[in-house]
């Protein structure tokens, strides 16, 4: 058999590596996820700390308005995007601020509201692209929704121990206090707990809420010393329909 020339090889053997890498180029082009999301949040509830509503299917027994028995989880979460996007959208620095009551079963969107604001900074493609991500975080099927467009603010300051979120026009507010542990040099964090659908967090940081309210879409809530957290978390998956809605 005669032997092959050495120089001869050398380009086979670049063709081979050049065919490799396109075809797994291909595969991960293939393999990446509609979109992909990783956000902070400050986030509030009207249950005691810790909010029993991540380990039921039902929210807490309170006492409403009228001083009558009545199960609801009435809360703030507002959120920054820190680096995201969806399809050919980016959303680095999108901000949304959701006021919700996840009523008195969210397995069947019982009693259930929400509103969701979208920080004027936010394009319509941005919108869009949130709405369907949004609506696959927290999969529950609303008895009312409603979408409005409202300046806001976002901090958290690590060295005051304080996180504020404000609307503009004074409708809604969330101010947490960090809480100190036996460790003042080190944060309260809850591990290994699922946040909806993400796929990941890095903790719930328990910080307590001084103060949550919102109004809007005919709701109002206001409640003090309750339940509330800082938890950044991770999302990707495949788009559904897209309605900013």
């Amino acid at each position: 058999m005669p032997r092959v020339s050495r120089f001869i090889m050398i380009p086979v053997f670049a063709l081979a590596v050049s065919l490799v890498y396109l075809s797994t180029s291909a595969q991960e082009k293939s393999a990446k996820p509609d979109f992909d999301m990783t956000a902070s949040y400050i986030e509030a509830c009207s249950c005691d700390m810790f909010c029993p509503c991540y380990f039921n299917t039902h929210s807490t027994h309170h006492m409403d308005e009228r001083n009558m028995p009545a199960h609801f989880c009435r809360a703030n979460l507002v959120l920054k995007v820190d680096k995201g996007y969806y399809k050919d959208t980016k959303l680095d620095g999108a901000k949304v601020w959701i006021a919700t009551d996840l009523g008195s079963d969210w397995s069947t969107g019982k009693d259930s509201w929400t509103v969701v604001n979208f920080d004027p900074s936010v394009s319509a493609e941005q919108k869009a692209a949130l709405a369907d991500i949004l609506g696959q975080l927290y999969p529950i099927p609303w008895q009312q929704k409603a979408a409005n467009t409202e300046a806001f603010s976002w901090n958290v300051n690590t060295q005051t121990g304080v996180a504020h979120a404000k609307m503009n026009d004074g409708k809604g507010e969330v101010i947490l206090e960090r809480v100190t542990g036996d460790n003042p040099g080190h944060e309260v964090i809850m591990r290994n707990l699922k946040y909806w659908g993400a796929q990941s967090n890095d903790g719930f940081r328990m910080w307590k809420s001084e103060h949550e309210a919102f109004e809007g879409g005919g709701h109002k809530f206001s409640y003090d010393g309750t339940n509330g957290f800082l938890i950044t978390i991770h999302f990707s998956g495949n788009a559904k329909a897209v309605s900013a809605d």
